[in-house]
């Protein structure tokens, strides 16, 4: 299957609810309308000739189940269409829950005639307007629409609307994905069977209820045996339901990155900055940073002189950039010890290498006093930095017992400790648990201190154990 397949088959098999009034119901003014009709020769047509799949509580009142599944979907579906006619109680109850769980993706439909008057509290709310006499007449307007508000950016919630600070519910709280499926998963990432997963994905996870959650774990499995092409994929796939998806931007953002595509990298990033916790901000500002951090070792990597390479290192804005910017990720959430890390690193590796080449340090200052007191007030701010992050791993070490915070542990005393056999000792106690793709990302950072020879007594002995 081509990408373009897989993407086009995730986009089409997107789950749709139906809210709307059953069997043929009159209203005020004693006039009848027929709602199955306008389903099956209107909603049912537009949905199927889209690829879409979803349903009705009509579904759910014959399984005897209906409350559970009908909450489920109203969360869940990427789309709602909600027919608006009548004063039906049961209508009006399902739209509110689904506008107060979810921003973005509700459509209100209305026939053009015979119907109530509008409700109040929807006045304001846009809806389409179909022919009841001959319902399919409207297919290709209801289709014009449905695909234009799964492309949209904006919210059509007016609770969300009101309320910015009201933050989406999670839909993969609620969706069960088998058991069956799970355990292959898991047995795939055990087995670093890297085609089993991309197989799994293409022949069992499109069109099921549990499409994007199965995504999801294939996704994070892909991303975590470095399998990025097809992780990418996996990714898009999943974004494809929800451009402003957090997630799936933060992923892709990491993986472009791998594969060089530093441009898509940073517009993942930008949407992933649409995060609705200081948590997940403080995540995308990271990968920001570490896109800034790929840009500024690329401007002096090529550079074979030593003395020419620290120079470019230390001249290049992209290496105060990457520090900014995984510092605004500290200041997001102080518990976010990844971006702390990153800021000293990126800040020590700035103050050491003005030691070892003070000319071009002084390059951007009126004097070398000026230079000096800049220096200096570095120096005191990546001590506080030091600080707050050492108190951020240790949290997240005593708290959740966090293996990778223990490895940074280990960084962070590569960065501030004078005793290299302490800094040894402290990697070796961990690293037999520490992933694969992990220990890949630490031999990066300790090759980039050996190409601006920084910290070079920590750093030796180092190679024999990771």
């Amino acid at each position: 299957m081509t990408e373009e397949e897989i993407t086009h088959k995730a986009y089409t098999n997107g789950r749709v609810f139906i809210v709307r009034p059953f069997n043929i119901k009159t209203n005020r003014k004693d006039e009848t309308i027929d709602f199955d009709k306008v389903d099956n020769e209107l909603i049912s047509p537009c949905i199927e000739a889209l690829g879409l799949s979803g349903g009705t509580t009509g579904e759910f009142v014959q399984q005897g189940n209906i409350r559970e599944d009908m909450f489920r979907e109203l969360l869940a579906a990427d789309l709602v269409i909600a027919d608006i006619s009548i004063h039906n109680a049961n209508v009006f109850y399902e739209l509110g829950i689904r506008h107060a769980l979810r921003d973005r993706c509700t459509i209100l439909i209305k026939a053009d005639q015979h119907t109530d008057p509008g409700i109040f509290d929807l006045s304001t709310d846009r809806y389409m307007s179909y022919d009841l006499d001959n319902p399919s007449n409207s297919i290709d307007k209801l289709t014009d629409v449905v695909t234009s508000t799964l492309q949209s950016e904006g919210k059509d919630s007016p609770v969300f609307k009101l309320l910015p600070g009201l933050t989406n519910m999670d839909p993969d709280k609620v969706v069960i994905v088998p058991l069956k499926f799970r355990e292959e998963v898991d047995q795939f990432t055990h087995d670093k069977n890297k085609d089993g997963l991309t197989s799994l994905r293409d022949n069992l996870v499109i069109g099921q209820p549990w499409e994007r959650q199965g995504l999801r774990m294939i996704g994070n499995a892909q991303y975590e045996l470095a399998d990025f092409d097809q992780a990418i994929k996996t990714w898009e796939a999943i974004r494809n339901h929800n451009m402003f998806d957090t997630q799936a931007n933060q992923r892709l953002a990491t993986c472009y990155q791998k594969v060089g595509e530093l441009v898509k990298s940073e517009h993942a990033a930008e949407r992933a900055l649409e995060g609705e916790s200081d948590w997940d901000r403080a995540k995308t500002h990271a990968l920001i940073g570490s896109n800034l951090k790929t840009r500024w070792i690329l401007s002096w990597k090529e550079i074979t002189d030593l003395n020419e390479r620290q120079k470019s290192a230390l001249k290049s804005p992209l290496l105060q950039q990457a520090y900014e910017s995984y510092y605004s990720g500290f200041e997001q959430h102080r518990s976010h010890y990844y971006s702390g890390l990153n800021a000293v690193a990126m800040l020590s590796i700035q103050l050491e290498l003005a030691k070892l080449q003070p000319e071009t340090w002084t390059l951007d200052y009126a004097s070398e006093a000026k230079s000096n007191l800049e220096l200096e007030e570095k120096t005191l701010v990546l001590n506080k930095m030091i600080n707050a992050t050492e108190l951020a791993i240790e949290t997240s070490i005593n708290n959740y017992n966090d293996t990778w915070a223990k490895i940074s542990k280990a960084d962070l005393m590569l960065l501030t400790c004078n005793n290299a056999e302490k800094v040894k000792h402290e990697y070796s106690k961990y690293l037999n648990v520490v992933p694969d793709f992990n220990k890949e990302s630490l031999r990066r950072q300790i090759g980039l201190y050996k190409d601006l020879r920084l910290f070079d007594e920590n750093i030796a002995g180092l190679d024999q154990i990771i």
